[in-house]
């Protein structure tokens, strides 16, 4: 930067304004060009609207990131119901990229809150102490991955894992009232299906149900073509599409 020399000596007062109003405008014109540094490609990549959510995903709080500079870091909107699903939220005011690209919460203290690590591809993990482990995903990969009814119409059959098929059933498309549909059973099925006479279908936060006799039974999506009876177990209930 070079250094203006300017000699007041014998100046006029008038003069002496005009040279202190010259040094004031060199001074701002440096430090205008002193600019913000530019936002790395992992923080611009986080701009816009995430979910996190637990692992049941019963629990949800929508964040939405933003490049504007806040007191410390970047700022961000949090939805005014993620306090109540979790207190470890409730206070959250900024965010910014730690080491390896982890995104970084903090509280209005500055103490990091949750620092989420990228598991897979826009989707992301962290873990805190006594409150088990957060998720976090873009809400239109969210919005991507939900399923309709209509992806699931047709025939389908349930059947144990590496044994012969227990049932055949179609999953219709005639209302049952509200948003649930009707299960058509196919002859021939195993007792352990016919006794729990499976009669309507829902979906449920993208959980398929069946209600029947005895009950629900709750399967969850493992691919496009199989879902599985949940909760896990040993012997798992499966359903593929014909």
């Amino acid at each position: 930067m070079e250094v203006l020399v300017i000699s007041s000596r014998g100046s006029s007062p008038l003069s002496r304004l005009a040279i202190l109003a010259v040094i004031a405008l060199a001074i701002s014109s440096s430090g205008a060009s002193a600019q913000a540094p530019t936002p790395s490609e992992a923080a611009q990549a986080m701009v816009g609207a995430w979910e996190i959510s637990n692992a049941a995903r019963d629990k949800t709080c929508p964040i939405i990131f933003s490049l504007d500079a806040g007191e410390r870091g970047f700022k961000l909107d949090l939805d005014p119901g993620c306090g109540t699903a979790f207190s470890s939220l409730k206070d959250i005011a900024a965010w910014a990229i730690g080491p390896n690209d982890s995104v970084r919460l903090f509280d209005s203290k500055g103490a990091l809150a949750l620092d989420f690590s990228e598991v897979e591809s826009h989707m992301f993990e962290a873990e805190r102490k006594g409150e088990g482990l957060f998720f976090m995903r873009t809400q239109a990969a969210i919005k991507a991955a939900t399923v309709s009814p209509e992806q699931l119409f047709g025939d389908w059959t349930l059947l144990k894992e590496f044994e012969k098929p227990l049932c055949r059933l179609t999953l219709s498309d005639a209302s049952a009232g509200g948003e649930s549909y009707k299960i058509v059973v196919k002859a021939g099925c195993d007792a352990s299906i016919t006794g729990f006479a499976p009669s309507t279908w829902r979906l449920q936060d993208n959980e398929l149900l069946f209600s029947g006799r005895t009950g629900t039974w709750r399967f969850a999506e493992s691919d496009a073509t199989t879902w599985e009876r949940i909760p896990p177990s040993t012997d798992p209930l499966l359903m593929m599409r014909q």
